[in-house]
Formats: structure tokens, sequence, C-alpha cells
């Protein structure tokens, strides 16, 4: 007699820009980009103060929505070369912000065994006015 054991379903990682408002501010007003895949290009804005993210808190921020994490799987997100590293797990939004110190850093959002790397190198760092 043969067994059938189906295989465990990929859990897959779909990364998108979030619409409306990030932290009580409009995400338009934090950035301008786009996103191919596994590539995001376009413009963070200098933003002078952004309290809902960090006391004090001013420079460049991106923000990226994980779709998993708002239907309840666990999202685990790690930013590469920063000042300050940062990863930890994304809440049911599914919306992350972070703060960027250069074009030169990664965004990965894992689930399960599945991973994305986001590629920053396309983002403008627009500059203090």
């Amino acid at each position: 007699m043969l067994l059938f054991h189906p295989s465990l379903a990929t859990k897959k990682v779909t990364v998108a820009l979030p619409e409306g408002e990030v932290l009580g501010v409009d995400v338009s007003t934090i950035q301008e980009v786009e996103l191919n895949d596994t590539k995001v290009t376009g413009t963070s804005k200098y933003v002078q103060s952004f309290p809902q993210f960090a006391k004090e808190a001013k420079g460049n921020f991106l923000a990226l929505k994980c779709e998993e994490a708002t239907k309840g799987d666990t999202v685990e997100w790690e930013l590469s070369e920063a000042k300050t590293k940062g990863k930890g797990n994304l809440d049911s939004d599914g919306i992350l912000v972070v703060q960027l110190t250069s074009n030169t850093q990664t965004v990965t959002f894992k689930n399960g065994e599945t991973s994305k790397k986001m590629d920053l190198t396309g983002v403008t760092l627009s500059p203090a006015e």
C-alpha cells in the first residue's frame, strides 16, 4: 500500500508598498518609490521630525508592507548595513518602517523557510533642506 504524504506548502513572501498612512503620517510625505519584485527605486524624502517613529527621529525613511503578516503568518524582517541594524517580527498590519542611512542597505522578509531580500540601491536619499 502506498501512502501519500503531501509536502508542506511553501510559504510566500509578498512585499508591496503601503498606501494611506503609516505611523500617523501620509506615506507620500516620507517616500516616492516604486517596487519591482525585489528592487526598490525612487526617493526617500528627508523628514525633519518623525516622532511617531521614535522620539526626535529625523532623516530618511522607507515603508514596505508584507502581505503574509496581514494574514496571520509570522514574518520576520531584518535591515542590513544600518548604523543600527534592526530585526524583529512584523505586526499584523504587515507594515515595516525603517530609517535609512544609505542606499546600500537591504531589507529581508522571512516567512518560515522562505525569504525575500529587497535591494535598496535604487533609492535616492534626499538631503536635509
